[in-house]
């Protein structure tokens, strides 16, 4: 077999990749803001401050609000999910071994963004746990927890729209759908069990369960635009054959990074 890769292959290929990685990979990308900027080791993102109106005289001068201008950065890492592909391997399979190593590849990166996104976040001050907010919650997500939540996001004026994100563990998951208010359809008509696909909407957030948390963390509750996310390099694939390995080498890589924006905007859930 010729040692040269063909174009058609390497383009399929990386299509696959990105098909899975945006499919199946990544929970949070599309729950974020981002911003792609091509070769950049940070990228930034601008933070403009509340104004404030005022009056003035008749033929008086008027008083600018002097908005504060600030901006958070994310600097960016460099992530690569490589494999190799045995020429007989592939002789020897009845199925598409570059179709499998590709959704592989995918889900590996779309776990990476996440991974980058989730410690962004958990970078936040505004932390908080179930017994503080409800002093009868025995460490358990309450119907209190919540609206405690989100009183503190109202007191801070996020956004009360439909970007608000509650990303919580399975084990929080669980709890949830033990409140009637949750799943009853007395009280809602909403299905509680989060799609990672179609978000449900219950509360004013809209609810993902993720496995990628933090020990010790319930959940994350943040506003779209309080968090960044940004993209020096999306995901991109090579194939490459090895001859000293009678295999093709298979590698898609990105480099990107997350940051928080807007502190008041992020609230971290942990267990006690």
């Amino acid at each position: 077999m010729a040692t040269t890769v063909p174009v058609s292959f390497i383009e399929q290929y990386e299509a696959e990749v990105k098909q899975v990685y945006q499919r199946e990979g990544s929970l949070l990308r599309g729950t974020i803001r981002n911003r792609t900027q091509v070769n950049a080791e940070r990228i930034y993102f601008p933070v403009l401050g509340k104004g404030a109106a005022t009056g003035k005289a008749r033929h008086a001068d008027v008083t600018p609000m002097d908005l504060e201008h600030t901006r958070a950065f994310a600097v960016m890492e460099d992530h690569y999910a490589p494999e190799y592909i045995d020429e007989l391997d592939q002789a020897k399979l009845n199925f598409s071994l570059a179709s499998e190593y590709a959704r592989a590849s995918g889900n590996a990166l779309g776990r990476k963004t996440d991974d980058i996104i989730i410690d962004a976040m958990t970078n936040t001050s505004n932390v908080t746990d179930p017994n503080t907010l409800d002093g009868n919650a025995g460490g358990a997500l309450t119907l209190k927890t919540i609206a405690g939540i989100s009183r503190l996001h109202n007191a801070a004026d996020v956004p009360l729209d439909n970007m608000r994100y509650a990303v919580v563990s399975p084990e929080t998951h669980a709890e949830l759908l033990q409140l009637s208010e949750a799943t009853s359809s007395d009280f809602t008509t909403t299905q509680l069990l989060m799609n990672a696909r179609e978000p449900a909407m219950w509360m004013g957030y809209r609810w993902i369960m993720h496995t990628g948390l933090p020990d010790g963390v319930k959940g994350y509750f943040y506003h779209m635009q309080s968090v960044g996310h940004g993209i020096s390099r999306d995901v991109t694939t090579e194939v490459n054959y090895i001859a000293q390995k009678v295999a093709f080498l298979v590698n898609s890589y990105m480099s990107m990074g997350a940051t928080i924006i807007d502190e008041p905007g992020i609230i971290k859930l942990n267990e006690n």
